[in-house]
Formats: structure tokens, sequence, C-alpha cells
């Protein structure tokens, strides 16, 4: 099998095979010609990519500060 063919026949294995979500098959060099491999995929793993977005939704502003004037400015009545 030349490289080619390998390369074509994992892609079509890649596209068809009814384990495609657990494994991958991959072209390698095998003494004098090309052979497919699989792959299996550890568990969790997505093949596909994440479709699903994510609002991003402003943040509210600070609260007002509670303290009174000259516990904001001073530091209170027991500053020095």
């Amino acid at each position: 099998m030349t490289r080619e063919q390998a390369e074509a026949r994992a892609a079509e294995l890649n596209r068809e095979h009814p384990d495609r979500h657990a494994a991958r098959w991959i072209a390698r060099a095998a003494g004098d010609g090309w052979e497919v491999a699989r792959v299996s995929l550890p568990g969790g793993a997505r093949i596909d990519p994440l479709t699903a977005t994510t609002e991003a939704k402003p943040r509210p502003q600070p609260a007002e500060d509670p303290r009174s004037a000259l516990g904001r400015n001073v530091g209170g009545p027991y500053a020095g």
C-alpha cells in the first residue's frame, strides 16, 4: 500500500467507521510500505470541536461604600 492509499483509507475510516467516536485511524510506515493503524482515544476525549457558546455578561458596578465620609477619607474616629 502506498502512503496516499493509506492516508485515503484512514480518512475514510475516520469519517464512516461506527467506532469513530472512540478511535482514530492513521497512516504509518510499515517495513517497505504503509499501513493503517487504529489509535484508541482515552475516555472523555472529544474529537469534534465544541459547538456550544457561552454568553459573556457584563459585570455589575461595585456597590457604594456604606461608610460615612469621615470613615472613607480619614479612617474613622480612631485614626491617628
